[in-house]
C-alpha cells in the first residue's frame, strides 16, 4: 500500500480525504466491494454503515453457499460506521457527506490512513464546524446573559460565572461594556 495524501486541517493535524484513500484502496484491490446501509432512529438521527471486502467474490462465493445475505455482510474485511443528527441531515449534502464519513472509517480500519488517523479529513471538517457552531452558540448565550443583567451586581455575576474563553471574548467584553455603562450612568 502507497502513502495516502493527506490534507491540513485547522489546528495543523493532518488527514486524508476519503476520495484519496478510496483511490489507493481500489488501485491495491480493484476487484473490491463496498455496500452502503442505513438507517433513521426515532429522532431523524442518520446513521451510515459501510462494509468493505477486498475481493467481491468473498462476498458472493458466501451467497451462493447459502449463508444469508445478513451473515454475508458481517464477514467484510472492514466495517465502518457514522451517525448524524437529525438537523445536519438536513443541512446540504448531509446525507451524502455521513456515507463519506462511514467508508471513510472503513478504509481507515483497512490501514488507508496515512497519518494512522481512523477520522478522514472531511470528518475533522465536518467536526471544526461543529465547534466552531458551538462556540457562536455560547457567545450568544453570554451576550444574551449579560444583556438581562437587572443592576451591577447581577452583571458582576454573570461575568464571573463565564469561561475565560469567553471573557476573551470581543463580542462579549463590548456587551459588558455596554451594560456598564448603562448602570454606571444611572
Amino acid at each position: 500500500m502507497g502513502k495516502v495524501q493527506t490534507t491540513k486541517i485547522k489546528g495543523g493535524a493532518e488527514y486524508a480525504k476519503v476520495a484519496d484513500r478510496l483511490n489507493e484502496f481500489r488501485s491495491a484491490n480493484p476487484r473490491s466491494k463496498i455496500s452502503i446501509k442505513f438507517s433513521y432512529n426515532e429522532k431523524g438521527d442518520l446513521t451510515h454503515h459501510a462494509y468493505i471486502w477486498k475481493d467481491k467474490t468473498d462476498f458472493y462465493d458466501l451467497l451462493k453457499s447459502g449463508v444469508s445475505a445478513k451473515e454475508a455482510i458481517e464477514s467484510a474485511d472492514a466495517e465502518g460506521s457514522s451517525l448524524m443528527y437529525a438537523d445536519k441531515v438536513k443541512q446540504e449534502k448531509g446525507f451524502e457527506k455521513n456515507e463519506t464519513i462511514a467508508i471513510g472509517r472503513a478504509l481507515a480500519v483497512l490501514g488507508y490512513a496515512s497519518s494512522g488517523e481512523i477520522a478522514s479529513s472531511e470528518e475533522m471538517e465536518e467536526f471544526e464546524d461543529f465547534k466552531k457552531q458551538k462556540a457562536e452558540d455560547a457567545r450568544s448565550e453570554a451576550i444574551d446573559r449579560l444583556a438581562k443583567a437587572k443592576d451591577m451586581k447581577a452583571l458582576q455575576e454573570t461575568w464571573m460565572s463565564l469561561s475565560k474563553e469567553l471573557q476573551l471574548d470581543r463580542e462579549v467584553q463590548s456587551k459588558k461594556n455596554e451594560m456598564k455603562e448603562i448602570f454606571n450612568a444611572k
